[in-house]
């Protein structure tokens, strides 16, 4: 009895399909490399050393991305500009600070708890900006050419906000060390904004290179090609039948169906090619045939023969007459509806398996060897399941027909009792 849960959240399939995964890959390929040359930039203009000790990459939603940003700060949005949406860059408080007391001579840091920006900070927090701005405009420009020159500046949180709340955003967060202090430098921009790059870089050369062969992935692919087995059933014979028919099964009957002149090769359901059979060291084997009348014919067109032999409808052998039920045996009255049901019944020359590389490179004439000795029954399948086993007979004008020897079920008993 399944158990009742009262709070069962809705599993929504498609939500993979929604988060960002693909385009945040780009960012994080670029993003290191301008951060880094953004320390290298402001080690240039302010002749104060500026190390970047780590790059961190995320994609997440808008509101979780203002509301990471440090509560003193400076931030500047600019226009994204071929590219849709806007950017925002903010310089925590603490970095400007750093910055500020080594322009003014300092030598030791002086920790305090900063509330607000000064005067001299925030002129030198949007000087800061501008060259960050300009640095990553430079470091894109291989691959796209931005103006990001700021629109405005703002020191309040609660101020910012470049798009919905509920759209994704890459926010990259470089963490700089100054001899008098560290901080950090907040990249946030719209996911959707970068798709144009995005398709850029797959269809040119540029910063990430070219998309060319991914020789890793074909390596893969072909090593699961010579390790995949794909089992290949060879069939003799195949008919529809009457599920009266299929009950009257039984040791000593034969089937209602012909042998054909050649094995036909089925996988998945799917008729592959057909092939000659002969025997080689005590084990049946098969000889691949691919007709070649008008060029090499793909196999998928090879089943004009499927129940018939030269495309002729063989004749259909009768089983013996049904056996009356007995007294008192509930009884079906419309005796069509045995006859309406239909069962397809299959007997297998053998099997084998074949790796997924070399049935790909199967060629006319290669010879394969099957998993059935020279001299055993033959498997009966009905539907798909084993039923019986058989051997051939002659029936009538020189062809030949299958006779059941055993139940597939007896035969397991038996089997079963010996051990």
């Amino acid at each position: 009895m399944p158990e009742t849960f009262e709070d069962v959240e809705t599993l929504d399939l498609l939500d993979p399909m929604r988060a960002p995964q693909l385009r945040s890959l780009l960012m994080e390929n670029l993003s290191d490399r301008f951060m880094r040359q953004i320390a290298f930039t402001l080690f240039q203009r302010m002749r104060h050393s500026v190390q970047l000790l780590s790059c961190i990459n995320n994609v997440i939603s808008h509101e979780s991305a203002m509301s990471a940003l440090p509560e003193v700060m400076l931030a500047g949005i600019s226009e994204l500009t071929p590219l849709r949406g806007r950017m925002l860059l903010a310089i925590d408080g603490d970095l400007i600070g750093a910055m500020v007391d080594a322009l003014c001579g300092a030598t030791t840091a002086q920790p305090f708890e900063r509330y607000e920006l000064s005067a001299l900070e925030t002129r030198i927090g949007k000087q800061m900006i501008d060259l960050s701005l300009e640095t990553i405009a430079e470091t894109l420009s291989p691959l796209v050419q931005l103006n990001l020159t700021p629109i405005a500046y703002e020191n309040a949180t609660g101020m910012l906000a470049i798009a919905d709340g509920q759209d994704w955003m890459i926010a990259v967060t470089g963490i700089f060390e100054t001899e008098l202090g560290s901080g950090t430098i907040k990249l946030i921009a719209p996911y959707a904004g970068f798709e144009p790059l995005e398709l850029k870089v797959a269809t040119q050369t540029g910063l990430l290179g070219g998309r060319g062969t991914d020789t890793g992935w074909i390596n893969a692919i072909e090593m699961l090609a010579e390790e995949t087995p794909v089992d290949v059933r060879f069939e003799l014979a195949r008919a529809v039948v009457p599920l009266a028919v299929f009950e009257a099964v039984a040791p000593g009957s034969i089937l209602p169906l012909t042998l054909w002149p050649e094995a036909v090769a089925v996988s998945g359901g799917v008729e592959l090619f057909r092939a000659d059979y002969g025997q080689t060291d005590g084990t049946v084997c098969c000889r691949v045939k691919v007709q070649t009348d008008e060029g090499d014919k793909s196999m998928a067109d090879q089943k004009e023969h499927v129940g018939a032999a030269d495309g002729a409808e063989p004749e259909r052998v009768e089983l013996e007459p049904i056996q009356a039920q007995t007294r008192g045996a509930p009884a079906i009255t419309a005796r069509n509806v045995l006859d309406r049901v239909q069962v397809v019944l299959t007997v297998e020359l053998g099997r084998a398996q074949i790796t997924v590389k070399d049935l790909r490179q199967l060629r006319h004439g290669q010879i394969v060897s099957l998993n059935q000795a020279v001299g055993e029954p033959l498997a009966i399948f009905a539907n798909g399941q084993k039923l019986a086993f058989g051997e051939v007979v002659a029936v009538a004008n020189d062809r030949y027909g299958i006779r059941v020897t055993a139940l597939a079920e007896d035969t397991e008993q038996d089997s079963g009792d010996a051990l």
